[in-house]
């Protein structure tokens, strides 16, 4: 879709006891005064280069579309305030653990109290350097790695986001979803894919996976879908990616049946081609 659809990345560790995001806050001596005579003088040389926003005209206004989207960011109070987990509620940030997963949901949780409308929080940890199970790519130890590191790490933090957002009646209105980009073999040790899976590991499998979501108008307790006994296919209500994509559509308020110029094959295409969920109240 092209570069002025890129997200905006928050490349820390607020896991830190001293977390400061560099980059999404003003620099010492740069007040707001400073700070707006600087987009005044922009916008001085942006209008003496017409002809050369003319010539290269998408890159210009990706540019431009992106200095705008900093400028509103380091101008928004609410939005610096929520980066500020130094200055946090007594045990708020202990309540998620001091990890990096636990303090990132808690900077989302905060975010979503600011009005950021749509935010991905990423897995990550020491063990992306191993080459055999980086995260949650358990090719070996696959129950000592769920039951001593990776689980109790996701359910303290996810238990309190959505405690978090219960409490401040932000669920409602506010769609979780949690999800990997596929699942793992029905059996241990099963090889598919990854010839470094071990026999106390689960390979890639993509046949069948489970996704979590929670809030946004979704009734709480249900199991949707149903796989064989040996949870390897799908057996009842098969959802695919495109259909949970067009159900976060759908939440956002997007129309998926849109049409975007594809900017890398230059043809267009539907932003989905799912069609969303809509038993899950």
């Amino acid at each position: 879709m092209g570069e002025n659809f890129n997200p905006v990345l928050l490349n820390a560790d607020p896991g830190e006891v001293d977390f400061e995001a560099s980059g999404f806050k003003l620099l010492e001596g740069v007040g707001a005064a400073r700070l707006k005579s600087r987009r005044e003088l922009l916008q001085q040389l942006e209008a003496s280069i017409r002809q050369t926003e003319t010539r290269f005209g998408p890159a210009a206004k990706t540019f431009k579309s992106h200095a705008e989207t900093a400028y509103s960011m380091l101008q928004q109070r609410a939005f610096r305030q929520a980066l500020d987990l130094q200055h946090a509620a007594p045990g708020e940030r202990e309540a998620y653990g001091m990890t990096k997963f636990g303090q990132s949901l808690l900077l989302a949780r905060r975010f979503v109290e600011a009005g950021v409308s749509l935010l991905t929080v990423n897995w990550d940890d020491d063990t992306k350097h191993d080459k055999v199970s980086p995260q949650w790519d358990t090719h070996h130890d696959n129950f000592k790695k769920l039951k001593h590191d990776l689980c109790p790490k996701f359910d303290q933090a996810f238990a309190a986001f959505l405690q978090d957002l219960d409490q401040r009646g932000l669920l409602e209105t506010t769609l979780v979803v949690v999800t990997g980009e596929f699942g793992r073999t029905p059996r241990i040790g099963e090889f598919s894919q990854n010839a470094m899976t071990q026999k106390t590991g689960r390979d890639h499998w993509p046949h069948a996976f489970t996704v979590l979501l929670a809030g946004g108008g979704v009734r709480g307790g249900q199991v949707y879908g149903a796989t064989t006994r040996d949870a390897g296919y799908v057996a009842d209500r098969p959802v695919s990616p495109a259909d949970l994509a067009a159900t976060v559509f759908r939440h956002l308020g997007i129309d998926a049946s849109q049409r975007y110029e594809d900017h890398f094959q230059h043809v267009p295409r539907k932003v989905c081609e799912g069609r969303p969920i809509c038993d899950l109240g």
